[in-house]
């Protein structure tokens, strides 16, 4: 009898090891789980943007998605394209570059700076008048009217570029004269090395219109700016063209930010900002 009561004592100790054992062996397993997935979701992949300012809005949102869903995260650099075409030329580390027209992108093609250029999207270039402004503008032509405050783009950006080629069209075209032309680009009292600029100095009142795109009239300022179609604008080929930048050391992750883009949620969410696919 003694020697049963030690056998089931030494059994019982036995079974209490061995569930001792399970139990930090499972509890280990679950702590390194654990671990792994933490260690996981804190390697996410970096990129560097560098985007046309008109793309700011779309682009901050589309960035957000990207890093909950594929664990990208995206850092942008908005400027004009021009700005933007000097950092890739100097040699600045960066994995993406969107453009808000073809001559820029086309620039950095032919460099060999870029990789696989593609358009994404269109744009609408408008007038964008201030609301509390006294002077009546329904048109290009009434952008000569005298005392008409303007602000543009420079030549050099793309607005600006955009808008100087629809008034010289204009005028081959006969919309307006000679005399119109000269007396709008008199009104011109500043210009600007990108859009966002134009738009706050039309929003602070500082001028009565400015030339941008459509989609810079968004919700932040529609209260203080109204937005003017022109038939002169409209005519305008306005695309976006995005590739990745050949010096890229993470071009998995900048093809996957493209890709993500070009998806049907990158194109609707494009189209929720005011842009056009194509």
């Amino acid at each position: 009898m003694i020697k049963n009561l030690f056998i089931k004592k030494r059994g019982i100790c036995f079974i209490s090891s061995l569930l001792i054992i399970v139990f930090f062996t499972s509890a280990c397993s679950s702590v390194s789980s654990k671990e792994l997935n933490k260690t996981k979701k804190s390697s996410k992949e970096k990129i560097t943007v560098l985007a046309a300012a008109s793309l700011t809005e779309a682009f901050t949102e589309l960035g957000n998605d990207l890093e909950k869903e594929k664990n990208i995260k995206s850092s942008f650099n908005f400027a004009g394209s021009q700005q933007l075409v000097t950092l890739i030329e100097q040699g600045a580390p960066a994995d993406v570059f969107a453009s808000a027209d073809t001559k820029n992108m086309d620039k950095v093609v032919s460099d060999n700076k870029v990789e696989g250029s593609t358009i994404f999207t269109k744009n609408q270039l408008v007038i964008g008048k201030y609301k509390n402004s006294k002077i009546q503008v329904s048109s290009l032509k009434d952008l000569a009217k005298d005392g008409v405050k303007i602000v543009v783009g420079d030549k050099s950006v793309p607005c600006g570029a955009y808008f100087y080629k629809a008034i010289s069209k204009a005028v081959s075209d006969k919309v307006i004269d000679e005399n119109t032309y000269n007396k709008i680009l008199k009104n011109i009292k500043s210009s600007e090395l990108n859009v966002k600029d134009i738009v706050s100095k039309v929003s602070m009142g500082e001028a009565d219109v400015g030339i941008v795109y459509k989609t810079d009239i968004n919700t932040k300022n529609q209260d203080k700016i109204q937005v003017i179609a022109d038939d002169e604008f409209s005519k305008l080929k306005v695309e976006y063209p995005i590739a990745v930048i050949s010096s890229s050391k993470h071009k998995k992750a900048a093809k996957s930010f493209i890709n993500y883009l070009t998806s049907s949620k990158g194109k609707k969410l494009l189209e929720k900002y005011g842009f056009t696919i194509k």
